[in-house]
């Protein structure tokens, strides 16, 4: 049974409410903040805060701050007026209090469904958008290539037919029995000549002693389509690069379903959806859909890294630990697309091990994550009091 908090504090202006709740000792990372325009709920074991707000609030324009050993919230009102009271007349009333709670989840779930499709919509237009505007550059890069190269063929052309419009005016001018003999070297640059222009072949009505000297070299700039890892040529991964899009091609070619089973056979769309369970606080249900999702497609890491996210808030470290190992064995091999994704899954289960006393591991798992987001304060900081931890237990 929890224990309602009580000793709050809460003041109002005509457009905004400002609530402070106390942790009582609690992390602030245990607790759990879930709200609507509505209501209001912040569970923190054993401790339960719940209100139901006198009037709506606006969701975008609220905000809410956990430190310093409380919850701090300012919500903005949808109405410029003063209540006189935080709660909502139905407090006394439990049936209507239980009902209003599956009103408002229902509600935020169908609100977070919706979003989540409207994303994967738009991520699917960006990705359609992108594959065209690709292949328009590698259209328009071959079209160069095979411009230059017409060019090339066109002035070689236009300079045979001056050669041999030359000739014809030397012949003219020149008495076929004065025609002078033709050295052994000259022969034998002719006969180089004929090797070298095989365009020329053809034309038999030009003797060989009449064939033109090589032309001279060209130039053709190619301009190659850009690689997938943008890496200087000395630090190249290129094998563990193409290893890796190779899986994860793979993965992506594991779909299952029709639009009328979207919700039941499609890996992706299950993971969009247990993402909004977890969003609305409903953890076991989050990891009913990311396991659905495994079922039909066990390639794709991020269905277990999100599903240990989930055995973390409901303190299962054990199992938090195998998937999150299970995550870090298909995001190899290690390539900087997959840094950020490797360091969040160091984390939780460096935060698992934590839980469970085994500093030790944590400790290397936090290391591991700050080495591939070294940018991260966050993790230096936690890096500190972990090695702290371990002072204290020798």
């Amino acid at each position: 049974m929890p224990v309602l908090v009580k000793d709050y504090t809460w003041s109002e202006t005509d457009t905004e409410v400002l609530i402070t709740v106390p942790l009582k000792g609690v992390k602030p990372s245990k607790a759990d903040i879930f709200s609507s325009e509505d209501y209001v709920k912040i569970n923190y074991t054993p401790y339960l805060f719940e209100v139901f707000l006198y009037a709506p609030v606006v969701e975008e324009e609220s905000s809410i701050r956990v430190g310093n050993g409380v919850v701090e919230m300012r919500l903005c009102k949808k109405e410029k007026v003063i209540w006189g009271q935080l709660e909502s007349n139905i407090k006394m009333d439990k049936e209507e209090m239980r009902r209003k709670r599956e009103d408002v989840v229902k509600a935020v779930q169908e609100k977070m469904e919706q979003e989540q499709m409207e994303r994967a919509t738009k991520k699917r237009e960006a990705e359609k958008l992108a594959i065209k505007q690709q292949m328009q550059l590698e259209e328009e890069a071959h079209s160069k290539i095979e411009k230059e190269k017409q060019d090339e063929r066109d002035k070689a052309m236009e300079e045979l037919e001056e050669w041999k419009q030359h000739k014809q005016e030397e012949t003219k001018t020149t008495s076929i029995t004065n025609k002078p003999t033709i050295q052994p070297a000259q022969l034998k640059q002719q006969q180089n000549s004929k090797l070298s222009h095989n365009m020329w072949q053809d034309n038999k009505d030009i003797p060989d002693s009449q064939r033109p000297a090589p032309r001279s070299g060209g130039k053709i700039t190619v301009n190659f389509t850009p690689r997938y890892f943008p890496t200087a040529a000395r630090e190249s991964t290129e094998k563990e690069e193409q290893e890796w899009l190779a899986k994860m091609a793979a993965a992506r070619k594991i779909q299952a379903g029709t639009p009328s089973e979207i919700n039941k056979n499609n890996p992706m769309l299950l993971k969009d959806k247990a993402c909004g369970f977890f969003k609305a606080g409903d953890y076991e249900a989050a990891i009913n859909a990311f396991s659905q999702a495994i079922s039909l497609n066990p390639m794709l890491p991020v269905l277990y890294s999100n599903r240990a996210a989930c055995y973390l808030k409901l303190n299962d470290n054990e199992k938090c630990i195998q998937d999150a190992t299970r995550a870090l064995e298909l995001l190899y091999p290690v390539v900087p697309s997959n840094h950020i994704q490797r360091a969040k899954v160091f984390v939780r289960r460096g935060t698992a091990y934590a839980n469970i006393g085994n500093h030790g591991l944590a400790l290397q798992d936090y290391e591991a994550a700050e080495k591939l987001d070294p940018d991260n304060t966050q993790l230096q900081t936690d890096i500190v009091q972990i090695r702290n931890l371990i002072s204290c237990d020798s």
